[in-house]
């Protein structure tokens, strides 16, 4: 059981530190009992009249009372500065409150405002692709995203034609390499631009806090077979294609490529698992 002390301490407990907003009963309380024992004083004294004479009575009323009311207005300081801390350490929460609340406000701005810029980018990419053309040879145009189809067949048939020159005397990964020089020589106009905008998005996107967000499922869903098969092969074959082979591997770029239409299987040798598998299985 709880000793006399203990239930001391808590009975000042709920006098100075009362809980909830009911903190002005422990000042009412405190008037209450400066009343009552007011009127006690007062009760014994009248009482005590007829023994003593008024000069003593004096001197007993306030010898009694001047403590109790000094007493008194002690406790009732130490209730103000409760309550002051306790709105104080109110006030603090409440600040803390608003500044979680704008932290959530700025990052949430700051969300938008990637992707606003993402999407845009997404818009320019697609307007890039818009404004590819192709003209062969009997003057026939191909436009958009139906040239990479051109440029794919262009691509195997300068390896097939390496290939057959080279009769088994040079790597297979030499043959590649000079067959993808030869065709950017060719194409470089054309897919120069494309390719180094297409990786300036992905990079933005490894760059800010949102990578693992949906952004590249987006871009990625946006690319034709043609143009991750072109992507492979300029990331596996091209000088300029090494810094997009690591943002391949670390996002799974390749992940929807038709690899029955590689032009030769073991070239899926030559890139990390990690870019043909999907996010979930890397």
């Amino acid at each position: 059981m709880p000793s006399a002390n203990q239930k001391l301490y808590r009975a000042f407990r709920s006098l100075v530190a009362p809980r909830g907003r009911n903190s002005i009963r422990s000042l009412y309380r405190l008037f209450q009992f400066a009343i009552f024992a007011l009127v006690v004083v007062l009760v014994a004294n009248l009482f005590s009249i007829g023994k003593s004479s008024f000069g003593e009575w004096g001197d007993f009323f306030g010898g009694v009372l001047n403590p109790l009311f000094t007493l008194l207005t002690f406790t009732g300081v130490l209730i103000t500065i409760v309550l002051q801390q306790t709105e104080l350490r109110e006030s603090r929460a409440e600040m803390r409150r608003s500044a979680d609340a704008l932290q959530e406000q700025t990052k949430g701005l700051q969300r938008q405002n990637f992707e606003a810029t993402f999407f845009q980018m997404l818009a320019v990419h697609t307007a890039l692709v818009g404004a590819i053309d192709l003209v062969d040879d009997e003057g026939r145009t191909t436009r958009g995203r139906d040239c990479f189809s051109v440029f794919y067949t262009r691509l195997n048939k300068i390896y097939r034609d390496q290939l057959e020159k080279a009769s088994g005397k040079y790597p297979d990964e030499n043959v590649l390499r000079l067959s993808y020089q030869l065709f950017w020589k060719k194409h470089q106009v054309e897919l120069g631009h494309y390719f180094r905008y297409l990786y300036n998005v992905v990079r933005y996107v490894k760059e800010s806090a949102y990578s693992d967000g949906p952004y590249i499922r987006l871009l990625r869903a946006q690319l034709s077979d043609q143009e991750t098969l072109l992507l492979f092969y300029n990331c596996i074959a091209s000088e300029h294609g090494k810094r997009f082979k690591s943002l391949a591997e670390d996002f799974s770029l390749l992940d929807n490529m038709p690899k029955i239409r590689v032009l030769k299987e073991e070239h899926l040798q030559l890139i990390a698992p990690e870019a043909l598998q999907s996010p979930s299985e890397a």
